[in-house]
Order: C-alpha cells, then sequence, then structure tokens
C-alpha cells in the first residue's frame, strides 16, 4: 500500500483581511446595475398586466414554466450531492486540512467540501457548491494527489470559499440579480465581476502566486498542459490576441472572462495585495 502524500507545507498571508479588499472594485456596482434593471422589468411587467389583463395567462404560463425548471434542477442537483464524497478527517485528511485552512483565511467555518465525479457533474448541470458545500471535481483531486501537489489546490478551494464568503449563492446575488438578464450585457459583466472577486479570493487562499497560477492554468489548459504554462508566456498571448474587434465584442457578452486576461489579472492582484511568488 502507498503511503499518502505529504501534508502541505505552503503557509499563505495571516488573516484578518477586509473581504473588501479581495473583492472585485466593480462588482457592488454591477450588481446594483442588475437589481435596478431587473426592478424595472418587474415594474414593466406588473404595469403591462395592469393595461393588458389578457396577458395575466401568458405571465402565469412563464411562471409556473419556471417553477417547473427550478424543481427539476433541484431534484438533479440532489442526485449529484447523494453521489459526492466528504472530504473528512478520516477521508483525504491531508485534503482536509487544505480545506480547513482555506475557510479560515476568508473568515469561513463550517463548510464541508466533497469530491464529485465530472460525469455526476455535467449531467446534472450542477454549479461547483452553493452556500454551505464545496464541490471539487474528481479529476481535478486526483491528478493533484498522483502528482503529490496538493497545494495547487489551494486556488480551486479559495475560489469556492470566497464565493460563499462574498454571498454569491444568495438569493439577492443569484435569483433577483438574474432577473437583469433582459440587459445581457451589463449581467455579463457583473458575473465577470463574480468571477474576478473568486480569483482574487483564491490567490488569497493559496498565498502564493505560482500555486494560484498554476491552479487557473490547470482549468484553462487541463492537468497536463496547464502545469506547464507560464506567466511570461501568457502575458505575452495576452498583449497579442486581446485587442482584435471580435474578441472586444464577444468580451463585453460572456459570463466568463477570457482564460489570458484572467491569468493576467491574477498577477496584477498578486502585486496588489503582496502575494510572494
Amino acid at each position: 500500500m502507498t503511503s499518502a502524500p505529504p501534508l502541505p507545507v505552503a503557509t499563505p498571508p495571516e488573516l484578518p483581511l477586509p473581504l473588501s479588499r479581495l473583492r472585485h472594485r466593480r462588482e457592488t456596482l454591477a450588481k446594483t446595475l442588475c437589481l435596478v434593471a431587473g426592478l424595472i422589468v418587474v415594474f414593466g411587467i406588473l404595469v403591462l398586466i395592469g393595461t393588458e389583463p389578457q396577458l395575466a395567462g401568458t405571465v402565469g404560463a412563464g411562471l409556473a414554466a419556471a417553477f417547473v425548471a427550478a424543481f427539476w434542477f433541484t431534484v438533479r442537483s440532489a442526485r449529484a450531492r447523494g453521489n459526492a464524497i466528504l472530504i473528512s478527517a478520516e477521508q483525504w485528511p491531508e485534503l482536509h486540512r487544505i480545506v480547513l485552512d482555506c475557510q479560515a483565511r476568508l473568515g469561513l467555518s463550517g463548510l464541508k467540501a466533497y469530491v464529485v465525479q465530472d460525469l455526476v457533474l455535467e449531467q446534472s448541470g450542477l454549479g461547483l457548491g452553493d452556500d454551505g458545500q464545496l464541490l471539487l471535481r474528481s479529476s481535478l483531486v486526483d491528478a493533484a494527489l498522483a502528482k503529490g501537489e496538493l497545494d495547487v489546490l489551494r486556488f480551486h478551494i479559495g475560489r469556492k470559499c470566497g464565493q460563499v464568503a462574498f454571498g454569491h449563492y444568495g438569493f439577492v446575488s443569484t435569483t433577483l440579480a438574474h432577473v437583469g438578464r433582459v440587459v445581457y450585457p451589463l449581467f455579463a459583466w457583473y458575473r465577470r465581476c463574480q468571477e474576478a472577486s473568486a480569483d482574487r479570493a483564491g490567490l488569497w487562499a493559496a498565498g502564493r502566486r505560482h500555486l494560484a497560477h498554476q491552479g487557473l492554468a490547470v482549468l484553462s489548459a487541463g492537468v497536463q498542459i496547464g502545469s506547464r504554462l507560464t506567466p511570461q508566456a501568457v502575458a505575452v498571448q495576452q498583449d497579442q490576441t486581446s485587442h482584435g474587434l471580435w474578441v472586444t465584442l464577444v468580451g463585453w457578452h460572456t459570463e466568463r472572462t477570457f482564460f489570458p486576461k484572467r491569468l493576467a489579472a491574477l498577477d496584477a492582484s498578486a502585486r496588489e495585495l503582496a502575494i510572494p511568488d
């Protein structure tokens, strides 16, 4: 029987650090604008129903469809969580230690982390976590365990802890703000701001720039190739490809920032927060 990997040795910076320093500086503004846009849409629908009563049936059918979709999503989410394996002091104690450490560095406690097979997550359409649970892809955990590089997972776990700390899974940040989809470029901007906040939280939890960079590179290029990406190469690519017209237009209408730009932003955040290499 092979022995377990050695316990992590990274020593991230000490807290307390105000979450306001980790949150992307424009996330609150983007969220406020989405909420305002959503309220305007709801108010407009109510006014329209008042002036055109025959539309009440159509609106009711739409709400019923949304309820059925939400119910089905809840069932699929429960199926995925039922297949998840808890990370604890008895199971993967070295990984459990990282989970506790990342929580503490973001001022959290009591969150439970699980490993879920990639296929289960894809079939369920489930987001990787909620306000009380952190779900980790089995492919990432397997690769880190095989290489004995569990510290790389600090970035991923820290991102998820950050999403909880910032309230990204809360009702206001999800259901209400999502009504702002009617102005999709605005909503997409809000989602990118959330993503940037989570990346900064992951960077702080990782405590080392190279660990955060490697963790994000694995997401962008895969477990094997991503581990070989360098900040210098990514900076060159970002400088050469980020100024095209279509790249810029599509970037305004996507909820996920392009990976080279995220990697470049990660380096800038490391300098701002004085995160060592």
